[in-house]
């Protein structure tokens, strides 16, 4: 989990997930401090989110059923809604992203 960089609090899953959909930043929720994602996790989290759709693609050449195709974009998806706050880094300044 993220922490912030000003007051080094840990943030729970659920700020650092709502954090990762804001691209203006997030106010920590300890110190009011906005803090940003780093330029860095939102590459990671970028390669991440293309996991469903390479599969996607990948098993569309397979023969696989559709209702198999369906489960495993959903299950994928989860995944990586999941995880995401366990890769993002937070930084009291806006980088750019490139």
């Amino acid at each position: 989990m993220p922490n912030c960089q000003k007051c080094n609090q840990k943030w729970t899953w659920k700020q650092a997930l709502k954090a990762n959909f804001k691209l203006d930043g997030t106010e920590c929720p300890y110190c009011g401090q906005d803090q940003y994602i780093t330029a860095e996790s939102r590459r990671r989290t970028n390669w991440i989110s293309f996991a469903p759709a390479l599969s996607l693609l990948m098993l569309a050449f397979m023969d696989v059923s559709l209702g198999i195709l369906i489960s495993i974009i959903i299950v994928l998806s989860i995944l990586m809604i999941g995880i995401y706050p366990f890769v993002i880094k937070l930084s009291s300044d806006q980088e750019s992203f490139w």
